[in-house]
Formats: structure tokens, sequence, C-alpha cells
């Protein structure tokens, strides 16, 4: 059952609901014995693998991670504007398909943060890892339709969530040799991914257990997790829950933030007036790229965030609904008893695109986030707003990468315009609505997305120069 209400929201997402994971979420893991923070069903396990993973996302760690944000994203904005390729009339560099460049900004980043190693696939030149953020997707489309059946994009059927009969077997079947099955079909450069992992974990592992003192160590996200601990327990995440851990974060991490970029830079170049009040603002806010770091004053970039949070709403980081499952004693949602067994959730884009709470969802509009008297939005429709959408979800599983998400968010956007001019290539529509696409998706002024429990996309296609003034 899906629905579209805030007290719903907080009744199956909140810190009292009484629900768990739903079954569907084991069918992700790639060890079903041992299943990172994001895909413990278990409340118990997946409440004792979240205190320590908190710990690996202080203020602290968050300050430190913009270091190897913004050292990625220089030399990321470097490459799109490199020199062997801009037009000697006009100064624009070539088409650049923004899905792939913020596949590969975003997976270099994350690498950096998670591995201790940088994939380094933004660079020129042949790189077999390049690929993996494909066939990550390619491979969660392939178990997206086992456990969980819903269509989306511009379609979400609200009254119910389609479970596969297929998915109780999978779930059995997997730690009975399906897992090795699945496994002989790999391709190979997924599973030469794998080792990277297992590599590039056991040499972080190594470092941070060399002895050598915080000032001296390499202060990634690994290093935070590897010292996280249990409060109360004192207990320490297993090599193999490291191992785990880490993919969550890179996969979690790099599609999300490579959709809502995606997203961001479609609506950015079709919308003049927002884009020149945007760049104006971070222009005039900052001397110099260098100056754009974490801290006041990027915080003080209200339109910025507001550019962010309209993103985030019109194309988010998991379209579908984050399955939950009623527990013994049932449940109450919306006023009304549901029995243990019933699944239940509330689908980000339909919530995102509810014309009740936004009126005019399918415009980006960064202005209704700001209360101003010119615009007539007020500050209790800024708080009605939201608190209605929460696209970082509430509770227990909320996303546990919220301050970094948005730090790399901010700093990858704001250097980006700071440095360089876009628009969107003359011609190129790809990721654009169409009227052939049929209903739903004909509106040529809507980033198209598909829901694959992760958040498929494609394009657009934009180019870039250097700022002259």
């Amino acid at each position: 059952m899906l629905f579209l209400d805030t007290q719903a929201h907080r009744d199956i997402y909140g810190s009292k609901a009484n629900v768990k994971r739903a079954k569907s979420y084991e069918a992700w893991a790639k060890n079903v014995d041992e299943p990172n923070t994001a895909l413990a069903t278990d409340p118990v396990v997946h409440a004792r693998k979240r205190k320590i993973l908190n710990q690996a996302f202080t203020e602290k760690s968050v300050k430190h991670a913009s270091t190897f944000i913004t050292r990625h994203t220089e030399r990321w904005i470097d490459l799109l504007v490199d020199g062997h390729d801009i037009s000697q009339e006009y100064g624009w560099s070539k088409t650049r398909n923004m899905s792939e460049w913020n596949d590969w900004v975003v997976f270099d980043i994350l690498g950096d943060l998670c591995f201790g190693r940088s994939f380094e696939i933004k660079e020129p030149g042949p790189n077999p890892i390049r690929e993996i953020p494909n066939h990550i997707i390619r491979h969660v489309q392939f178990f997206y339709p086992v456990s969980l059946s819903t269509k989306s994009i511009a379609v979400i059927d609200t009254n119910q969530i389609l479970q596969s009969p297929l998915m109780e077997f999978f779930v059995w079947a997997k730690p009975k040799g399906l897992d090795y099955l699945l496994d002989l079909v790999t391709p190979e450069d997924v599973k030469m991914y794998y080792k990277f992992v297992d590599d590039s974990v056991s040499q972080r592992i190594h470092e941070e257990k060399s002895g050598k003192d915080e000032e001296k160590s390499r202060l990634d996200i690994f290093h935070f997790l590897c010292a996280a601990k249990d409060p109360v327990t004192g207990e320490r995440y297993s090599e193999d829950e490291l191992r785990a851990e880490a993919i969550m974060l890179i996969v979690a991490g790099s599609d999300s933030m490579s959709a809502i970029l995606a997203a961001f830079w479609f609506y950015m170049s079709r919308s003049q007036s927002a884009y020149t009040k945007l760049k104006t603002e971070i222009r005039s806010t900052f001397r110099s790229s260098d100056e754009i770091v974490s801290g006041s004053k990027l915080s003080s970039c209200v339109y910025l965030y507001a550019c962010i949070d309209e993103s985030l709403r019109i194309s988010p980081a998991g379209p579908s609904e984050f399955a939950r499952e009623v527990l013994p004693g049932g449940t109450i949602i919306n006023g009304e008893h549901f029995p243990r067994g019933v699944v239940v959730g509330c689908a980000h884009w339909a919530m995102g695109y509810n014309e009740k709470i936004f009126g005019d969802p399918t415009r980006f509009r960064p202005e209704r986030y700001i209360p101003s008297e010119t615009t007539g939005v007020t500050v209790e429709e800024v708080n009605r707003i939201k608190s209605y959408f929460q696209p970082f979800l509430i509770g227990p599983t909320n996303c546990v990468g919220k301050n970094v998400a948005m730090t790399e968010l901010a700093l990858i956007i704001a250097r980006t315009l700071f440095r360089l001019e876009l628009r969107a290539a003359p011609g190129e529509n790809l990721g654009a609505g169409h009227p052939s696409l049929g209903w739903g998706r004909r509106d040529e002024n809507q980033y198209q997305i598909s829901d694959a429990y992760i958040t498929v996309h494609d394009g657009p296609m934009l180019q870039f120069k250097k700022r002259i003034a």
C-alpha cells in the first residue's frame, strides 16, 4: 500500500514505526548473512550497524571530506573545458553527456573517500573501471523486477506495491547455491570492481592498523569507519562488514549524486532566469574558486540550496517507495490499522509531484523554498513543503550520508558555476520529454528518469566555456 500523506510518511518511517524493511531488501544483499546497513531487514541488526556507521559521518568527518571533494571537482572542471576540443570561434567545449560526466567525478570522489584510492575514471584515456557505473545500473535493473515491480517515472500506482512472486524463492535460494550461479554470469568488469574493492579495503585496513596517529592518518570516511565502535559494547566493524559498508556507500552515493546533478544541469541549462540568478549569487559571494569551501559563507548562498532542494524534489534519488513490512501487533497509518505482514511505503517521485502540495510540480522553481514578499512565498508555506517532502527519509533508516551529500552537491555546483559558463548543446535533447514518448513523458521541459530502485537517467547534453569576467 502506497501513501502520499505527511502523516503516513511519519507513521511508516518515523522512529516509533512498528515496521521493518521489506523482505525484498534481502534480494539485493551480496551476502545474506552479513548485509550492510542499507540492506539489513532485522531492526536489531540494523540498529547495531547504524550506531557504528553514524560515527563515520560526524561534523568532523564531513569537514575532512570536503578536501577530497574539492580536489576532484577542480580537476573535473579543468577537463570539462580541456583545450584539446574547444571551439576556436566561440570557446564552447564539445558536447558533454552530463550523466556520464557526473558518474565520473562522483565515483572518483567516493572511491577516494570510501576506499582511500581514486578510480581516476574522469581522466582521459582507457580505463576499464569507467564502465562500472553502467554495470551497476544493469545489475540493479536485473534484480529490481525480482524484488519489486512497481513502474515509475511519470506514472506510479499509488494504491499498491506489486511484489514479485519470485522474490520469496529468490531470497530463499540465494544462500543455497543461487549466488554461485549468479557469480558465474557476473561481467568480468564487475568482478574486477569487486577485486578492486577488496584490495583497497585490505590496504586501508593495513594502513589503519599500522599504528599511525590521527595527525598522520588519511582522514577519509574509511578512517572514521575503522575507528567507529558500538558506544555500548565497544565492538567495531569486522573486515567483512567494512567491505560491505564501503560497497554500499559508493553504490548508494554515486547513483544519488549523479541523478540529482543530472537534473540540476538539465533545468539550469533551460531556465535562463534561474541560471543567471544562481551564478550571480555565487560570483558575488566568492572572490575565487579556492574560497568555495564548506562553511558559513557557502551556507549563506540561499538560492544555491533552493536549487538543490528543487533538484532533489523533481528528480529524487530513489523515485519509488522504500518498502516497509508491518511487524507483529500491526500499526496505525493515517489513522487506519494495518495488520502484520502488509507492505507499505511512500513513493518519493509521486510525493514530489503532488499538485495539492506544490501546485505546479512540473516546473523547476527554486523560489518556492525562499520566503519573499515579492513572490508571495511565506515562511509557513516553505515549512509546509519541507515538512512534507523528505528526500533523505526520516527516522532510524534515514540517509546517514545526508550532510556529505549536501556538501558534495553544493561544492560541485558552486565551483563549476564560479569558473564556467554552460548551455544546452544546440540540437541535443537527450533527457528531455517528447510527444513521441507517450503519456506522462511528453513535456519537453521535464527531465526524464526511470525507476529501478535507483534512478536511471541519461543526458542532458551540455557545453561549457571558461568564464570571461
